[in-house]
């Protein structure tokens, strides 16, 4: 039990209604609020973490490609907001509209079919297999991003660094409190083996952004980079309202926690020295650049499968499903309300 963990998730299923129940009542609220009206108030009250944002679209070797990176903006809300905001931002046209809508139909109904703990373990199965898919020449390993960023004696290398964060970088102050206190966040087993390595250097930016390269061994050859940022208020706050349980970073991690496509190896928190900023921890990720894997409609697809397996597995699975069902109808609404929006903005 992580100590994050102590703060309440977005509400579940209702314990007091059987699997059954709930496909139902679902149901019967698909008769009550139609698609169309769902798509446009969010009104059908099935809370998730809205993880749109943490599937980024970023410019690859082959075109527009799936990155999945950022979960800062992640906040309990209406899956039905989340969906139209993925289509609007890829800038999907009706068609890729629809196939997006069908594959988080298919990535809901995967988790859905399966009780809750083998539902996580199929939606990180899912989504590695998608990672798998990656051409050898386009992606980096964790072991190259290392020796992109790491200079010959355990040095950071300050214009790499500059270029990953588009800002200048200075050398980092004493981070001892900081590093221990973030220590203290993690699980005993990870605490215990980042208390091996030592500081070998370590950046920061302009932006409140630590990067600090841990070394361990007399050659100083067992390397680990860290990297933390400030956490931020979410940008969907404005609308959804702030979280209800806990700070910035809380929610953070939260959402780390339930968005498996993010790497959360050694997530953690610190606040700075004088407590003025809460920062989050992480594994530094390998930056990869994933391919195209098809056409439009082949990727809108694909990012509505992996949408619907990120909300359904931590989310009231067989109630969502039960709403969108397999129907045509949900695609065909899906598409009428990306071109309605379009056409008011």
């Amino acid at each position: 039990m992580t100590v994050w963990r102590t703060y309440a998730d977005p509400p579940q299923s209702d314990p007091a209604l059987s699997r059954s129940e709930r496909k139902l009542r679902a149901r019967d609220r698909r008769d009550e609020i139609s698609f169309t009206d769902a798509l446009e108030t969010a009104g059908t009250g099935y809370v998730v973490w809205m993880c749109a944002d943490a599937l980024d679209t970023v410019a690859g070797p082959s075109g527009v490609v799936l990155d999945a990176a950022h979960v800062d903006d992640c906040l309990p809300g209406p899956w039905e907001s989340d969906l139209l905001d993925l289509a609007l931002r890829c800038e999907m046209g009706g068609g890729a509209a629809e196939a997006m809508a069908e594959g988080y139909q298919q990535g809901v109904a995967a988790v859905a079919s399966e009780p809750l703990h083998a539902a996580r373990a199929e939606a990180l199965r899912r989504s590695r297999a998608l990672a798998d898919k990656v051409a050898p020449d386009a992606a980096q390993s964790p072991a190259t991003a290392v020796r992109r960023l790491v200079s010959p004696g355990a040095r950071l290398r300050r214009d790499r660094i500059e270029t990953r964060w588009g800002s200048p970088v200075e050398t980092g102050a004493d981070l001892a409190s900081e590093l221990a206190q973030y220590r203290e966040s993690l699980p005993e087993s990870d605490a215990r083996l980042l208390a091996q390595y030592r500081v070998a250097d370590a950046v920061a930016g302009g932006g409140g952004q630590l990067l600090v390269l841990l070394a361990r061994g007399s050659e100083g050859d067992d390397v680990l980079l860290l990297e933390a940022s400030p956490a931020q208020p979410s940008t969907r706050e404005e609308v959804f309202g702030a979280w209800r349980d806990g700070s910035d970073v809380q929610r953070v991690l939260l959402a780390r926690e339930a968005v498996p496509l993010v790497p959360f190896e050694f997530a953690g928190w610190s606040t700075s020295t004088d407590g003025a900023v809460a920062r989050v921890w992480s594994r530094a990720r390998a930056a990869t650049a994933r391919p195209d894997l098809g056409g439009r409609r082949a990727r809108a697809r694909r990012l509505g499968a992996v949408l619907g397996l990120l909300h359904a597995s931590q989310g009231d699975a067989v109630s969502l499903a039960g709403y969108v069902g397999h129907s045509r109808k949900f695609p065909l609404a899906m598409r009428d309300a990306v071109l309605a929006a379009r056409a008011d903005s």
